[in-house]
């Protein structure tokens, strides 16, 4: 992936931007690039003064070794602009592209990249060689244009009676790509569109067929997850491992189950527990070894899934990071994009700082620290005041001091705060962040001390 930097002039209100625009995509190495490509969300900039979104039409190469496929597109009238021919412009931008490649990874393929004479022929391109035929883009595109005309919808029944019309249309592709459409806009369009969007999709959930289902099949999965957790609650704060390893043995062939068990306490199942399951199987009789070898090697495989998520969910994470520095106005696009701002986002962000102050770049670590003060202010603007209270209690270390501040606040908020601090533990327990319910157990407990003094 190669960005350039260019000064735009924002066709709305005529104020410059500077901009990184992509000139070089390579699908294996930021298939999050080739998947904005595809969706036609390359390359384009929400102006931080006016809101509108402007379109960035250059040169652009494009790479997918997998399936040797190179294919190179100029915009008409970017040769004369430019004053070089559309051969010297391609020229370079395979120089960028080769200057970033292993010299074994050139093959014969690349002396001779195809063209694309339009942006959306570049698109058909890539889609073709990915196995999607003609029909089923035209399909996509129909996908498309209903949701922008749900999107427009005046009112709810404007657009409950435009979902019940399609309903034969709705289904898990046209979700997807309601999805990925709304995670574009959420990243680098207005505010307000993606609102609509996800508008859009909570009334598909309550209008259409299959929305219905889904919703069904999600409190269903959520009351199997809240019972996976409240067996793991059971097993108590000194669990060890050979407890999670009869709980999995307990659920068996329940691979749902296995799934939110994993899910939900994804470090309990390390090296050394499944050393211990090994050791568990090797002193099994002949015929118990089957079954427990299945889900022996089923947790093997659900750790490595969870793993490899959890580093995609990480570089995506970090790009975005990386687009927000290079904005011209970092704090506008965080406002404009405060659903981004979890604790993945917050620790990619620490963990960024303090490499930067560690090799002294003093730049980024001002340009971080703003960023990263801006976070924590959105944050904190958000959180209603029990949530603001909570956080800050976790944040006490002495005993003493963190049971005279409950004490004083208990008397304010009352059942309140209790409830509250019930249904943060929950919210851990899901995300399988347990290694803070011991603090919050503390905090309950002096909360249910001092409930006779509750208003």
């Amino acid at each position: 992936m190669i960005r350039t930097k260019q000064t735009i002039r924002c066709a709305n209100c005529g104020s410059p931007n500077n901009v990184a625009v992509f000139s070089v995509i390579d699908a294996q190495e930021n298939p999050q690039a080739k998947s904005a490509l595809v969706s036609e969300q390359i390359n384009k900039f929400p102006c931080p003064n006016c809101g509108a979104v402007n379109v960035v039409d250059s040169p652009l190469l494009y790479h997918d070794a997998a399936k040797e496929l190179l294919i190179a597109y100029v915009p008409m009238g970017v040769a004369a602009t430019q004053g070089k021919s559309d051969e010297r412009i391609i020229g370079d931008l395979m120089n960028s592209l080769t200057n970033e490649l292993p010299k074994d990874q050139f093959k014969a393929y690349m002396f001779s990249p195809k063209r694309a004479l339009t942006m959306n022929g570049l698109i058909e391109q890539i889609l073709e060689a990915d196995g999607i035929t003609p029909e089923m883009m035209a399909q996509q595109r129909a996908r498309v244009e209903l949701i922008q005309e749900m999107v427009e919808a005046d009112s709810l029944e404007t657009l409950a009676g435009l979902i019940r019309e399609h309903d034969d249309e709705i289904d898990m592709q046209f979700f997807q790509t309601l999805s990925l459409m709304a995670q574009r806009i959420m990243s680098q369009g207005p505010q307000d569109i993606a609102e609509a969007m996800l508008q859009v999709q909570e009334a598909l959930i309550q209008y259409s067929t299959f929305g219905k289902e889904i919703a069904a099949r999600q409190e269903q999965q959520q009351a199997m997850v809240q019972a996976v957790a409240n067996d793991i609650e059971a097993l108590g704060e000194g669990a060890e491992r050979t407890d999670f390893i009869d709980l999995a043995l307990q659920y068996g062939v329940e691979d749902e189950r296995l799934q939110a068990l994993v899910g939900l306490v994804r470090p309990a199942f390390d090296y050394q527990l499944l050393q211990e399951f090994s050791l568990k199987i090797e002193a099994a009789t002949e015929e118990e070894r089957p079954a427990l070898e299945a889900v022996r090697d089923r947790l093997v495989q659900l750790t490595q899934v969870i793993d490899a998520q959890a580093r995609q969910s990480m570089q995506q994470t970090a790009q975005i990071l990386q687009q927000i520095l290079e904005s011209p106005d970092p704090a506008a696009m965080l406002e404009a994009n405060v659903q981004i701002l979890d604790e993945q986002f917050m620790s990619i962000l620490a963990a960024n700082l303090q490499e930067a102050e560690k090799r002294g770049n003093t730049a980024v670590v001002a340009q971080l620290q703003q960023v990263y003060q801006k976070a924590v202010e959105l944050l904190q603007s958000q959180m209603s005041p029990e949530l603001r209270l909570i956080n800050e209690l976790l944040s006490i270390e002495d005993d003493a001091e963190l049971t005279a501040r409950l004490q004083l606040e208990s008397q304010n908020y009352g059942a309140e705060l209790m409830d509250l601090v019930n249904g943060v533990e929950q919210m851990l327990i899901q995300q399988g962040q347990t290694a803070i319910l011991p603090r919050l157990h503390f905090i309950r407990d002096i909360l249910a001390q001092t409930s006779a003094n509750w208003r």
